[in-house]
C-alpha cells in the first residue's frame, strides 16, 4: 500500500464581469503551440489526430467553470483536460486555433461538465504535483482518480511476416482514498489490498463487497464502496 501526504486546498476568487478576461489571463501560465507539440512527437497533425486512443479526457473544448478560493472566478470558459501533459487547456473562443494552459495552483480548480479537477502538490511542490479527478466526496474520505496517458511510439516491420504498428496513446487509471488531512491511499484492484486500506472497518467492508458483488475495477462500484465506508466512520 502506497501512502502519500499531499496538502489539499479548495479555493476560488470572484471578479466583476469587466474584469473577468483580465482575471482569466492571470490564471494562464503559458501559450500552447499545437504545431510544436506535433513536431515534438515527430509526426504530422493528421497522424496525431488519427492515433488510437487520446491524450484528452474530453477531445473537444467544453464550457466549464474555474474556481479560486471559495468563489467562482470565471464561468462558461472553454476547457479540456490533457492527461498526457497533465494540463487544463483554455480556449478563448471556438473560432480561434490558439489556446493556453491553466496555471497549476492548489488554490485553483475547475469543473468541466460533471468532472471536477483538483491540482494537488506533491511534498509541497507544485512542479511535482498533478491533477486529480474528484469522483466522490465524503465526510471522512473522498475518492480521487488519476489518469495518466503515455505516448507509445510506432513500430515498423522488420520482416515480411510483421506489420507496421502506428503510434498510439495508452492510458492507466489509478484510484485513491483521500483523507481530509490530505493523506492519499492508493486503491489496488485486489480485494485483500483494498481491505488493508480500509482496515478500520475491515470486517464490515469485506461483507459489503461480497453482498453487493462489488467490482473493484468499476468506478461506480468503488464510489459505492467509499460512500459505504464513510457511513461506518
Amino acid at each position: 500500500m502506497k501512502i502519500y501526504i499531499l496538502p489539499l486546498v479548495f479555493l476560488i476568487g470572484t471578479i466583476g464581469v469587466s474584469a473577468q478576461e483580465a482575471g482569466l489571463y492571470q490564471l494562464q501560465n503559458k501559450k500552447i503551440d499545437s504545431e510544436q507539440r506535433y513536431a515534438s512527437f515527430n509526426i504530422s497533425k493528421e497522424e496525431f489526430e488519427s492515433m488510437e486512443g487520446s491524450p484528452y479526457a474530453n477531445e473537444t473544448f467544453i464550457e466549464g467553470n474555474i474556481y479560486q478560493g471559495k468563489k467562482l472566478a470565471n464561468k462558461n470558459v472553454l476547457l479540456r483536460y490533457n492527461a498526457f501533459a497533465d494540463e487544463i487547456e483554455i480556449k478563448k473562443n471556438k473560432q480561434t486555433d490558439t489556446y493556453n494552459a491553466l496555471i497549476k495552483d492548489p488554490d485553483v480548480y475547475v469543473k468541466i461538465f460533471q468532472d471536477i479537477y483538483e491540482f494537488v502538490p506533491y511534498n509541497g511542490s507544485n512542479e511535482k504535483g498533478g491533477y486529480f479527478n474528484v469522483v466522490t466526496e465524503g465526510d471522512q474520505f473522498d475518492l480521487y482518480k488519476k489518469v495518466k496517458v503515455t505516448y507509445k511510439e510506432p513500430t515498423y516491420a522488420k520482416t515480411s511476416y510483421q506489420t507496421d504498428k502506428p503510434a498510439k496513446w495508452v492510458d492507466t487509471v489509478t484510484y485513491f482514498l483521500v483523507g481530509k488531512d490530505g493523506s492519499f491511499y492508493e486503491l489496488p484492484t485486489r480485494r485483500s489490498k483494498v481491505l488493508d486500506v480500509m482496515s478500520k472497518k475491515k470486517k464490515e467492508v469485506k461483507r459489503y463487497i461480497k453482498e453487493q458483488n462489488i467490482d473493484l475495477d468499476e468506478e461506480q462500484d468503488l464510489s459505492k464502496l467509499v460512500t459505504y465506508f464513510n457511513s461506518l466512520l
